[in-house]
């Protein structure tokens, strides 16, 4: 009976975490590349960058691409966090906490990595009133992710 006990303990908290990290993996990539794709610089993509003085001299740590060569992709950093956390919190679940960290964003190759860590309570300890020095576990997944052009062409259709 005993051993019953704790293989359903052991079923339903690996098979929660699992289930909802899952979840969470997909819900991050998916909402990073939708955001990446929000936050492309259409006109530095037709003109070339550099437009609005954002170059290699002003802000080398996010530009390492050449000026001036259209055909060129660049994301912007606040649209693409702004969008990014819009996304998120309309699609994530209300019941958990969320701790989201850019650790990298680069605007020109676009690429980003960051982290998202889910704070998950321990359901299943709380219907036996146990305390524990955490009520909670932390779960990470850290997503890098870069935008790239298909093809060589310069037109593009928005």
């Amino acid at each position: 009976m005993l051993i019953g006990i704790i293989g359903l303990f052991l079923v339903n908290l690996f098979g929660s975490i699992t289930i909802s990290n899952e979840q969470n993996y997909y819900l991050l990539k998916e909402i990073t590349e939708a955001a990446m794709i929000d936050a492309v610089d259409l006109e530095a993509f037709r003109n070339g960058l550099g437009y609005d003085g954002v170059n290699q001299i002003t802000d080398g740590d996010k530009i390492h691409c050449i000026s001036g060569i259209p055909g060129t992709i660049r994301i912007i950093e606040q649209k693409f966090v702004e969008s990014f956390v819009r996304r998120f919190a309309e699609d994530a679940s209300l019941n958990k906490q969320y701790t989201i960290r850019f650790n990298d964003i680069d605007e020109c190759p676009p690429k980003v990595t960051m982290t998202l860590i889910v704070h998950e309570p321990y359901n299943f300890f709380s219907m036996f009133n146990i305390n524990f020095e955490s009520d909670q576990v932390d779960v990470t997944n850290t997503l890098s992710a870069i935008l790239e052009n298909k093809t060589k062409s310069t037109k593009i259709n928005y």
